[in-house]
């Protein structure tokens, strides 16, 4: 069984969707004028020409790598693949909500750019930082985190390897409270407190965003990441794409979900290999590749089975 996994912000770079261009220029257009005609900002040149701080804008780099991924997937279908199961990290979860079928694409960009541009704002007008702990587990980086002050957990995203989010000079004490237990701390190149108790107001907004489109039970079970539990219902799948953006990431959670749903092989769709490394650090021996063009699609494809029989299985 595949799951198909698709990143959230962070893994936008200068040159994304280039390689898929220059082998698919069609299809790269159709999905990249949809974001630029929902979101009215030039995100195919963004992406492939920069410069990276207008990329990295929340408003810009969500739209931007919803586009990608799901260009990637439709690629990844026509060279036969179908996955059994879903997940998406973040911004990722919307992808793979389009992906699974229970929102039109054009729907989902909507939320997408409702999403980002609300996030914008409140990072806009409540500034915030977001750091990753290395070494430091759950229970006792909490426990720092009360002691830090307005920081929170926001994801949990390998065993060892989580991030907070807060206000600035909570997020700055806790980085030194981890530094001080033994362990690493690294802040994060964002201007927001996301997946915090600040994003509230996004949550908000998504809501009735939410409610303003036509929802449908997915084709294939998605892994929430405010749950970390499967659901395939349409009210499950809203209700969890609202929720999240407040909420914390339970990224092993929903690992572990779709390895017990019987996923045995994951293909991340998307620029960079975040995901796929994650899967790896969650269970070593967990094969995962990260695709960002045809060609690998190609590759993958030609080395894995065709799953028509466990999509069957997974009905």
């Amino acid at each position: 069984m595949i799951a198909f996994l698709y990143p959230g912000q962070g893994s936008q770079r200068v040159g994304m969707g280039e390689a898929l261009r220059a082998t698919d220029p069609v299809l790269f257009d159709r999905y990249f004028s949809l974001a630029e005609d929902i979101s009215g900002l030039p995100v195919r040149r963004l992406c492939l020409e920069g410069p990276a701080d207008e990329l990295t804008r929340t408003e810009v780099s969500q739209p931007a790598l919803f586009a990608l991924s799901l260009a990637l997937t439709e690629v990844a279908r026509q060279e036969g693949l179908e996955p059994s199961v879903v997940a998406g990290h973040s911004l990722g979860e919307l992808s793979a909500a389009v992906a699974a079928g229970a929102l039109s694409l054009e729907d989902g960009m909507r939320l997408v750019v409702a999403r980002s541009r609300r996030m914008a704002a409140v990072q806009a007008e409540r500034p915030g930082a977001m750091a990753a702990v290395l070494g430091v587990y759950a229970d006792r980086l909490q426990e720092l985190c009360t002691r830090a002050g307005d920081v929170v957990v926001a994801n949990l995203n390998a065993p060892g390897q989580i991030v907070v989010s807060g206000e600035c000079d909570a997020v700055q004490t806790l980085c030194e409270l981890v530094e001080g237990s033994g362990g690493r701390a690294v802040r994060l190149p964002v201007g927001g407190a996301f997946h915090s108790p600040a994003m509230i107001p996004v949550r908000e907004t998504l809501a009735h965003a939410a409610d303003e489109l036509r929802w449908r039970s997915a084709r294939v079970p998605l892994a929430a990441n405010a749950s970390g539990r499967l659901v395939r219902e349409a009210d499950e799948i809203r209700a969890s794409l609202v929720a999240q953006v407040a909420a914390p990431v339970l990224w092993v959670d929903c690992m572990r979900a779709l390895v017990d749903a019987g996923a045995t092989t994951f293909l991340e769709l998307g620029p960079g290999r975040v995901l796929s490394g994650l899967a790896r650090s969650i269970r070593r021996e967990l094969p995962a590749t990260a695709a960002d063009s045809r060609a690998k699609l190609a590759a993958f494809a030609a080395t894995h089975a065709h799953p028509l029989d466990d999509l069957a299985s997974a009905a």
